[in-house]
């Protein structure tokens, strides 16, 4: 140390005084004395130093100088950053339908599904207890035909009736005739007033027999318009009864999956309970609750990260369909339906973390997030100078990652520079111009 080798230097000036001035040995003695003395005491004190603990570590720049700190940096470097928006959410089917049956208080006679079998639109779910209902049927259908027949057979009697009436109207003006030209030459009494007579009792019986005749034809037309009433009843009858036993018959009204099945065989059909319920599987969304500040970075289209929140190696994307400008007043969010593209693994009710992605970025300036300190939110790093000295850096974070922050610049609004080196490991006592010395350097 400085301070021993000053001492020795200083015990070797006095016995060269001692030896240069000695007139006698009670001199020469007392001074030996008192440098022996002197050495022996540095000795102490240098032994002590090095066996016991220093009172200061000796650095660089003197005995006051600032001790150094030891720190570990890493580069600031370039890479790609996303704005996102984060919603978590369950995964939804756009189109799900429950079957119920249409016809109440039959017996189910047999299920043919169970839940999650997959079934295309027509396919039998259930069949109902039908003996009945096809007796009905076969009977309205009897009826249908016989009612038919009556529509044809009435149809007949009113072309009879028609035709006789037109025979009718040919008597009628005959007589009607014959009665005028005898009337003309009974004037000049060429035939007798008897023959006059006979001609006008014919032309009269004809007139009432044409009245008789359109009277049928009205009668007839009647009959037919009421078998044709009849007829339309009775096949409305059997569409009815045919309907029911079609009704017997629960189908899919939509392909996908059997979701829930509340029926069993032997209970008695109801139309207050589904039956079924299916869901499409191969249009699955998700229906997104977005905070009303993230309103105008959302439109559709734009692309969607999915990862299942139970299992992060289960990634899906989506596409954001439609967004919702009203408010939810209770909540005050908006909602956004985001379409999913279809995936292994994605099922109806997965709960998803979503991430819509609002831009992106593929040179933005990325610092590891364990270079970064906050004072009072404000984010800090210390980059190392080039004379070894620590300089504190407030900057403008833009988007964090899963291990970066996006520096936008620093607070004055100036672009920071790529080749900066930040502390990432002993940066949490350090003071802006502190030394330091780098003992690891991460890249």
């Amino acid at each position: 140390p400085a301070d021993d080798t000053a001492a020795a230097d200083d015990g070797g000036a006095h016995t060269a005084g001692d030896t240069a001035t000695a007139d006698g040995s009670s001199t020469g003695s007392t001074t030996g004395s008192s440098n022996s003395a002197t050495a022996s005491a540095l000795a102490d004190a240098d032994g002590q130093a090095t066996n016991g603990s220093r009172g200061r570590t000796a650095v660089r720049g003197g005995r006051d100088a600032q001790p150094e700190t030891l720190v570990v940096v890493e580069s600031l470097r370039i890479g790609p950053v996303r704005d996102e928006v984060v919603v978590s959410s369950r995964v939804e089917s756009r189109r799900s339908m429950s079957v119920f049956p249409k016809l109440p208080n039959l017996p189910i006679s047999d299920i043919l599904v169970e839940e999650g079998d997959r079934v295309a639109e027509g396919d039998v779910l259930m069949r109902l207890y039908d003996t009945d209902l096809k007796l009905a049927e076969q009977t309205a259908a009897t009826l249908r035909d016989q009612a038919v027949k009556e529509v044809a057979k009435r149809r007949l009697a009113l072309e009879g009736e028609d035709t006789k009436v037109q025979r009718a109207q040919r008597q009628a003006t005959k007589a009607r005739a014959d009665l005028d030209r005898l009337a003309e030459i009974g004037d000049q009494g060429l035939v007798t007033r008897k023959e006059v007579d006979d001609a006008r009792l014919a032309a009269e019986t004809a007139e009432d027999d044409l009245l008789l005749a359109q009277f049928n034809l009205r009668n007839a037309a009647l009959e037919l318009e009421l078998a044709e009433i009849a007829s339309d009843r009775a096949r409305l009858d059997w569409q009815k009864a045919s309907t029911d036993l079609t009704h017997t018959l629960v189908r899919a009204a939509m392909s996908g999956v059997i979701a829930e099945r509340h029926c069993e065989v032997g209970e008695l059909s109801g139309t207050s309970q589904y039956a079924f319920r299916l869901v499409d599987t191969d249009a699955l969304i998700l229906n997104l609750r977005v905070p009303q500040d993230a309103l105008g970075e959302i439109a559709a289209g734009q692309p969607v990260d999915v990862r299942a929140v139970t299992d992060l190696d289960k990634r899906f994307t989506g596409r954001v369909r439609t967004v919702n400008d009203v408010l939810d007043p209770d909540s005050g969010s908006v909602r956004v339906i985001v379409d999913l593209d279809p995936g292994a693994g994605l099922v109806p009710g997965l709960f998803c973390e979503a991430r819509v992605i609002t831009s992106a970025r593929d040179d933005a300036l990325l610092v590891s997030k364990r270079a970064v300190l906050y004072e009072d939110d404000q984010p800090v790093i210390f980059a190392v100078a080039e004379a070894g000295a620590a300089r504190k850096i407030p900057f403008v974070a833009g988007v964090s990652t899963s291990s970066a922050v996006e520096i936008i610049s620093d607070l004055a609004g100036a672009p920071l520079s790529g080749d900066l080196r930040v502390v990432v490991v002993g940066q949490e006592n350090l003071q802006d111009g502190a030394p330091v010395r780098i003992v690891e350097d991460a890249f």
